[in-house]
């Protein structure tokens, strides 16, 4: 019988064993940009912290924290790649783009083994999925400079699978690739799989029925965590959906396994996590905190304590698929940078779609922060389904708006459109806008 395992070695390694690994690879890495990285040696040394006397896992937290405000600072300060390089320039052999919703991107540069180590990663989560070296594979992202496309071909192709290149075709053509191969394994963010799912209603087209589709990937947002959207896109595709947590400028760091028990486990031999809480101490198992991580592996720009700004929670409970491997409960719940404040109650996105996607009658919603009259609101529109007859849309309404003051402690406001009346993306969704000049939070 085939392992459910990549590498057992390491993903059932012990406690003890995992933490020689670690602290081994943190003491060369925390040497390495002392040494190498302009940017560190000055954070270091402002720091009054002797890379030398970092020689366990707990002395991590001798080290200062690195934000990413702070590498938009060194890249516009040193264009374009600023100080943390800490290679050769020759020696790097790609560079891939973080998808920044406002300002400059992050430009991040990877040596050859660097970015094994990215797409290693990456196929190992697909494997605790089930994807094996038989399978047909699409990576349905958008092709350019940003990492989901390049990661998640390399690391099909790494299993050996066949992978279906489709990253600069369009949304027919993908959809005729589905039904004319025996793709079986499909990945994208999760908006775009709705909108696929959308498309190929309108094309009279059945992919549950239709396609060989058994397993669907989704990164680049929480949707595939959130039970509701899983379920949608479950359905859709009559396969199973799983969600990819990761980070350009870190790694694939997570991945559900085939248990689909609830737990995102963490790839902890390319990554050392911390969950910390507003005091930034190490909050205990069952707790939540803001998940910062150091690099184990990438030398072109390693990155020390870098603070994620994503809340998760530490899990106290071992998942059946016995995996030893850290794991959080839910994946990433919600991102401090995405955090609003309304009438004193704190509001988090991921929170309003947990109530909105549970509505079948709702195929797109938008989020709108506002004021009116002066006072702080929450506009949420609906892109209703077709199916629904227009004397239904005020029965909507009136049903989503009772669940989101429920959900939210805070009355908010609902309207619903016409069908097709909000856009849909083919790479990470917008839906969230702040037309408030003045933001409390």
């Amino acid at each position: 019988m085939a392992s459910r395992y990549l590498e057992p070695r390491l993903e059932r390694a012990s406690r003890a064993d995992m933490r020689r690994l670690q602290t081994r690879r943190l003491r060369e890495q925390v040497a390495h940009a002392a040494r190498h990285s302009p940017f560190y040696r000055k954070k270091l040394r402002g720091a009054r912290v002797d890379p030398r006397r970092v020689r366990t896992l707990d002395d991590l937290a001798r080290l200062p924290f690195t934000t990413k405000d702070e590498l938009k600072d060194d890249q516009a300060a040193h264009p374009p790649w600023g100080e943390l390089l800490a290679v050769p320039f020759a020696e790097v052999l790609r560079v891939h783009l973080t998808s920044a919703t406002t300002g400059r991107p992050l430009a991040f540069l990877d040596t050859a083994e660097d970015w094994h180590g990215f797409y290693h990663s990456y196929a190992r989560s697909l494997y605790a999925y089930g994807v094996r070296k038989s399978d047909m594979v699409m990576a349905a992202f958008s092709y350019g400079p940003w990492i989901g496309y390049w990661s998640g071909f390399y690391a099909a192709q790494d299993l050996g699978c066949l992978v279906y290149p489709a990253g600069g075709l369009s949304t027919e053509q993908r959809l005729d690739a589905l039904v004319s191969y025996p793709i079986t394994v499909l990945g994208c963010t999760p908006s775009y799989a709705l909108f696929l799912a959308e498309a190929a209603g309108k094309r009279g087209l059945d992919l549950a029925k239709q396609t060989k589709l058994r397993i669907t990937w989704h990164t680049g947002e929480p949707g595939a965590s959130i039970p509701a959207t899983k379920e949608k896109i479950e359905t859709a595709f009559g396969a199973r959906a799983y969600d990819l947590p990761g980070l350009t400028e870190i790694a694939a760091w997570g991945f559900e396994c085939d248990a689909q028990s609830g737990l995102t486990h963490v790839h902890e031999d390319y990554v050392y996590p911390e969950v910390l809480d507003e005091a930034d101490r190490p909050v205990k198992p069952g707790e939540r905190g803001e998940l910062v991580f150091t690099s184990l592996y990438r030398k072109a720009m390693p990155l020390l304590r870098y603070r994620t700004r994503d809340i998760v929670h530490l899990a106290d409970r071992r998942c059946p698929c016995g995996r030893t491997l850290v794991a959080f409960e839910g994946g990433v719940h919600a991102r401090l940078d995405d955090m609003k404040k309304v009438r004193g109650i704190i509001v988090y996105p991921r929170r309003i779609e947990e109530l909105v996607r549970p509505h079948r009658d709702v195929d797109e919603f938008q989020i709108i922060f506002r004021r009116v009259d002066g006072l702080d609101d929450i506009l949420v529109r609906l892109d209703p389904s077709p199916a629904l007859a227009r004397g239904e849309r005020d029965g909507l309404r009136q049903t989503l708006a009772k669940d989101l003051q429920l959900g939210l402690g805070i009355r908010v406001s609902v309207e619903v459109g016409d069908p097709g009346c909000l856009p849909r993306w083919d790479h990470k969704a917008r839906r969230v806008k702040d037309e408030r000049t003045e933001v409390p939070f």
